[in-house]
């Protein structure tokens, strides 16, 4: 009777849609399916003490077949988990939807990727996951791919910030400080020193949260190598995912694995000094420090039309990948004013640019041409000859990029002659926070600080903490944080899309005045 009787309630219980198995609660079947490459999948959210075995079996699939894009044995409430249709039976009696449209059978992307649960801990098959915009698309109606799950705090009673950059210890013994090696900064030993600048920025930023009475905890990780293997080993081994933040110093391949390790463990990740948009696209969980294309854009637009009025635009570019979304942010703004005239001019057919300039009256150019580093220099030279070859109505020159940084040889009297404005001006010692920063950064480590690494540092560490620290993860659906005393560059944070990261939306126009930059108000 007593068998019976179980029996009997299992029966009951399966009737209802749900399925309660080994390791885990009570799991609802959804009815949600989603076309991936052309194979249909159930999507599962997953609920409070729910793991894959329950899962897998309340949708008639073996614990394998399940597909996930992080550690089996962490999933958290909110995490999505992919389950194949081959039209087998469900709990409920009810039948899953065929495979494909034409209900062909197809093999389950899991076999693809993975061997059986417990000899491989993630099922990352590419077949499974949503489909994600490949580059910045034009398209309004474009699917979303996937969007940012903002998970609890790791500990209520302190902020836990990982930092992530090639400190490369293991080489320090073999550096040599002799004046002629330090002049070597090419060598591979010195690598260890590329970014030290940004660490110390940001122990004195930690300095000033301390002040403030706020609990940080800084877990550093130093990353040595390049490749997927050595990223991935440094964020395993530090137990990265264990944090409520991950700062990122690190090189373009690098930060994309960290930044992909992250979006599995659904972490916040931040790049200090990468200027690619691409670097958002698909992965809602990044921000992107340096200003957006369209801050930039409207900020340069806004001068333009304040100080220059009827002044004709040039915008010279080159049709490269890496100018579409700074000439679609331009010529976006520039059409919102009335009256603004603008000519875009491929520099590959640029040879009347000069007698163009000449006859226009008083012109500005913008420059976006970007294709490599060899040929950005000629083109520099180039364009700075043509432009200062005009002794009436002068041309103003603006740029994206500040050319200062840039080329160290670049010819300053040029650029003073051409009225330049550009973007991420150097120190301002007539700012008093500027100086202040400077003068706490030489009296601690006796050396002078960049302000791309140290400033941006002390920036980042004080805007995230306190912005968590004031809004506690909701900061994360919201970014905007009131700036603690002590911040030396405005940040305040948007998205262009819900499946995108987040960029910098607040950009500062300088000009070249008596050989200094000085900003634009």
């Amino acid at each position: 009777m007593k068998r019976i009787f179980i029996v009997m309630m299992l029966l009951t219980f399966a009737a209802t849609g749900w399925a309660q198995m080994k390791g885990g609660v009570a799991v609802k079947v959804s009815r949600k399916t989603q076309m991936v490459n052309g194979k249909r999948y159930f999507v599962h959210i997953v609920d409070q003490g729910q793991t894959v075995y329950a899962i897998s079996r309340a949708y008639g699939l073996k614990e394998v077949e399940a597909i996930t894009k992080k550690d089996i044995h962490f999933l958290q409430v909110g995490d999505t988990v992919w389950l194949p249709c081959k039209g087998q039976k469900l709990p409920d009696g009810s039948v899953a939807p065929p495979a494909t449209d034409h209900a062909a059978n197809s093999q389950s992307p899991s076999s693809q990727s993975a061997s059986s649960a417990g000899q491989t801990a993630y099922y990352q098959s590419a077949h499974a996951e949503p489909a994600k915009p490949s580059s910045a698309s034009d398209k309004d109606d474009e699917p979303l791919g996937e969007t940012a799950v903002i998970r609890p705090r790791v500990n209520p009673q302190s902020i836990v910030v990982s930092l992530m950059m090639p400190f490369n210890l293991s080489q320090m013994e073999k550096i040599s400080t002799s004046k002629f090696d330090v002049e070597q900064r090419g060598k591979i030993t010195y690598k260890s020193l590329e970014f030290i600048q940004f660490y110390e920025g940001m122990l004195l930023g930690l300095d000033q949260l301390e002040r403030m009475g706020y609990n940080v905890v800084l877990n550093v990780v130093d990353v040595e190598g390049t490749t997927d293997e050595a990223v991935e080993q440094a964020f395993r081994s530090h137990n990265v995912a264990q944090s409520d933040l991950l700062i990122t110093m690190l090189t373009r391949q690098p930060f994309q694995k960290a930044a992909k390790l992250a979006r599995e463990s659904q972490l916040f990740v931040v790049n200090p000094v990468a200027d690619r948009q691409e670097i958002v696209e698909g992965n809602p969980y990044v921000f992107k420090c340096m200003p957006s294309c369209q801050a930039r854009a409207r900020q340069m637009v806004q001068t333009i039309h304040a100080t220059l009025p009827s002044s004709e635009v040039f915008v010279v570019h080159s049709g490269a990948k890496s100018e579409k979304a700074a000439l679609q942010a331009l010529t976006a703004e520039m059409d919102k004013v009335q009256g603004m005239q603008y000519k875009l001019v491929d520099w590959s057919q640029s040879a009347k640019l000069t007698s163009m300039l000449k006859n226009s009256g008083r012109a500005v150019v913008v420059s976006l041409y970007d294709q490599d580093k060899s040929k950005n220099r000629i083109y520099v030279s180039q364009l700075l000859n043509k432009l200062s070859s005009i002794k009436t109505n002068t041309p103003y020159l603006f740029t994206f990029d500040d050319w200062t940084a840039q080329y160290s040889d670049i010819d300053f009297a040029q650029l003073q002659n051409l009225n330049y404005h550009t973007f991420y001006a150097d120190w301002l010692m007539s700012n008093p926070v500027h100086k202040d920063f400077v003068d706490r950064f030489r009296d601690r480590f006796k050396t002078e600080p960049t302000n791309v690494y140290a400033g941006m540092a002390n920036d980042i560490i004080l805007y995230f903490v306190c912005g968590l620290q004031q809004k506690g993860t909701a900061f994360f659906s919201s970014p905007a944080a009131n700036s603690p005393e002590g911040v030396i560059y405005p940040l305040t944070f948007s998205r262009i899309r819900q499946d995108y990261g987040f960029e910098n939306d607040k950009a500062i126009l300088y000009r070249m005045t008596d050989f200094q930059f000085f900003p634009v108000k």
